[in-house]
């Protein structure tokens, strides 16, 4: 027994010492970070030049267009004079389309219609040589004379009336139009899947503004179960609000009536988490245990390719879906499949290699929408990954290319998929995701190049995206500056340097007496420019949200992390655009909170000053309000973690207390705002990360107020786990 107590003594002893000694070497490991990192800080001080971020930069297009008209047209003369908008338009038109013309003419705000032979103020003549989109407009002082080859064209010259008749307050400059779009195509697609499912009101008024911006393709995103499924109610009956068949349906009259293809989407390998949750499909998982994406973020998200259950599951999802919608296309996505090989496929792509396993399975899908007689969309990330596959994809498939960074290569991607014969949509997008209020610059040049390479290189079309990710905490109204612009170049790429954005957003989209609000948006998409460096795909303070009250060095860690494993994610089709984001990463400067304040306090100021009166003004500058409040949150957040050592426990204290406040203001307003835009469901799911945060702020308060060794005890292990953390990531 004596013997048995000696081993044991003798091992826990030995444990003891490897465990004190691990905890002193990763403290000393801690203490050289600091160094570190403290020896970087003060050399970007010495480079940075002090100057407000916003005077050196790009402030956008400047609004040199001859006429408030977006998107801008191809041709147009100013030959002076105005016209009156009068109460009612007598019009002529062909005898056929009479009521459609009528329609159309009475959708101008204020203005009744009514047909006569022998013409009136406004005459409809057909003019076969014209592109079947393209129309001619010319405005006099008495007459307007409209010419068009189909209806679609004649629908496109009185959007261009009705918009002028807004932004010049029924007193129309006389004016010669000539006006066709560079692409054929010109979409949007919402995300409504990551929490928020925006209400059938909300879809209505979205697609009512892309009507009066020209473009003619919207798609709602769906992964998960944003859609109810009838053949799987169980999953999302009590738990979820999504967009149910009936609010399709309706959507997609309206659509139809507006020119706009309502494009069924669905994603149907990768992002595929909520199905895969679900124990009924848990088996289904490509890596049923789970993957860690960048090693950092756990996950289990594709179908496995193989299984011929992945393929019953979507087939069945597919024909939930496909019979609420008119058109004759249909996007499967296809993008991401993060674990694809890692997993149940292992074995068959180490026999016939990861392209071969992807096509695979891709060419089922693609026999899945033939069969109903339907038209292939799919993202382009894998195809252009492994271009041996483009000769053997079918010529009725159209692939979306993305990309949402100024330095994406459009041009090179372009010119592959030219030359592919196939049919292809650049997909840039509104950048207002995981920002909060934007990246506008980032937007403009990303947009900027995708039409006009998308043009050059003779796309189908272009299809703006506006993503949802991290909780989808961007309000409706910070994506409209991305709408217009998207709209401007898909129809007229070479308006670029023409685009009256700014007053654009002021006069029709915001119908903002004071002209402040279009600036005013643009620049609070500017707000990034008072962080540490630009980021990849959002913005740092929105990134902090998702840290959380954590020591500055393991957030560190973890974006260094993170920049290490882009390389193997988007390296291969985009790595001008890694290698730019490594340089601006390691060249960073501090967090410039005291700037950041100042910018937020002037656009708030100007904010209260604005008199919005679009159809959504009672609470686009709520919304706004709020949104800037977050903002300011996040910097809070990342001033205390940067900063909390130098502070003393009673400024910690006081800080801590304010960003509290400000939390739970956030949340009861945002609560408020999200129920007017959108169904409930997923809010709770949206918000964790701020609602923990209120958590950690109050366990961190209650520490600060206890006893001096356990605030000791607490900064140890906190120092001990940053710099164990840190380790490992470097190491994996």
């Amino acid at each position: 027994m004596k013997i048995v107590f000696k081993i044991f003594l003798y091992l826990f002893s030995t444990f003891a010492i490897l465990l004190i000694s691990l905890v002193i070497f990763l403290n000393i490991y801690y203490g050289i970070l600091e160094r570190r990192e403290t020896k970087r800080v003060l050399a970007s001080r010495s480079l940075s030049s002090g100057i407000n971020p916003l005077t050196t930069q790009t402030q956008g297009k400047a609004d040199t267009a001859i006429i408030n008209l977006i998107p801008v047209p191809q041709k147009a003369i100013l030959t002076g004079g105005t016209f009156k908008m009068p109460a009612k338009l007598v019009y002529s038109v062909a005898d056929s389309l009479s009521t459609e013309a009528g329609i159309y003419l009475r959708s101008i705000p204020s203005v009744m219609a009514e047909y006569s032979p022998k013409g009136g103020n406004i005459k409809f003549i057909i003019n076969s040589k014209l592109p079947s989109q393209g129309y001619i407009l010319i405005i006099n002082s008495q007459t307007i004379g409209v010419e068009y080859s189909t209806l679609q064209g004649l629908w496109y010259a009185v959007v261009s009336l009705k918009v002028l008749n807004q932004n010049y307050h029924g007193l129309i400059p006389c004016v010669s139009i000539e006006d066709f779009p560079d692409l054929e195509t010109r979409g949007l697609m919402v995300d409504i899947s990551r929490d928020k499912v925006p209400t059938r009101e909300t879809l209505l008024q979205i697609s009512q503004l892309l009507s009066d911006l020209k473009f003619n393709h919207l798609e709602l995103y769906i992964e998960g179960l944003s859609f109810a499924y009838p053949s799987f109610s169980e999953l999302w009956e009590g738990k979820e609000t999504p967009v149910t068949g009936e609010d399709i349906r309706a959507l997609d009259s309206f659509c139809r009536s507006h020119f706009i293809d309502l494009v069924p989407n669905q994603n149907m390998l990768g992002h595929m988490m909520q199905w895969l949750d679900a124990d009924r499909f848990r088996d289904l998982a490509e890596c049923p245990k789970g993957y860690k994406l960048m090693g950092l973020i756990s996950m289990k998200s594709t179908l496995d390719p193989v299984d011929p259950r992945s393929i019953e599951l979507v087939t069945r999802m597919t024909d939930d879906l496909l019979p609420n919608f008119s058109s004759s296309n249909f996007n499967v996505n296809l993008d991401e499949p993060f674990e694809l090989g890692k997993g149940k496929s292992k074995e068959l792509v180490s026999k016939v290699g990861i392209g071969k396993v992807y096509f695979d399975y891709a060419m089922k899908m693609h026999d899945i929408a033939v069969a109903r007689n339907k038209k292939m969309l799919m993202w382009a990330d894998i195809v252009l990954k492994h271009p041996d596959m483009i000769p053997e994809i079918p010529k009725n498939i159209t692939l979306l290319d993305w990309g949402y960074e100024a330095g994406y290569p459009y041009e090179k991607h372009c010119k592959i998929l030219h030359d592919s014969g196939l049919d292809y949509m650049v997909c840039p997008g509104t950048n207002s995701w995981t920002t909060i209020t934007g990246r506008t610059d980032n937007m403009l040049a990303t947009i900027e190049s995708a039409a006009s390479n998308g043009f050059k290189y003779g796309a189908k079309g272009l299809l703006l995206t506006d993503w949802g990710d991290m909780g989808h905490w961007q309000y409706l109204p910070v994506s409209y500056p991305g709408y217009v612009t998207g709209a401007a170049l898909s129809w007229n790429s070479k308006s670029a340097g023409s685009i009256p954005l700014a007053g654009f957003l002021d006069s029709f989209v915001f119908r903002d007496k004071s002209k402040t609000m279009g600036n005013l948006v643009l620049d609070l998409g500017r707000y990034c420019n008072y962080e540490e460096f630009l980021m990849f795909n959002m913005t740092s303070t929105m990134v902090s949200f998702q840290f959380g009250l954590r020591d500055k060095l393991m957030a560190d860690a973890i974006f260094g992390k993170m920049i290490k494993e882009l390389s193997g994610l988007m390296g291969d089709i985009a790595p001008d655009v890694i290698s730019d984001f490594k340089k601006r990463y390691n060249s960073r400067k501090e967090y410039d909170y005291q700037g950041l304040m100042k910018f937020l306090d002037s656009k708030e100021s100007l904010l209260k000053k604005a008199e919005v009166s679009s159809a959504d003004s009672s609470i686009i500058k709520d919304e706004y309000l709020n949104a800037i409040k977050l903002v300011r949150l996040g910097a809070d957040l990342k001033e205390i973690i940067c900063n909390k050592d130098s502070y003393s426990h009673e400024v910690q204290g006081q800080k801590l207390g304010v960003m509290r406040d400000l939390c739970t203001q956030y949340l009861q307003e945002n609560k408020r705002l999200w129920l007017l835009r959108n169904k409930p469901g997923g809010y709770d799911r949206s918000t964790a990360s701020l609602t923990g945060l209120i958590l950690q702020i109050d366990k961190q308060i209650q520490l600060i107020n206890g006893p001096a060794p356990a605030r000791w005890l607490n900064r140890f292990l906190e120092r001990t786990g940053t710099a164990g953390a840190a380790l490992y990531m470097k190491m994996i």
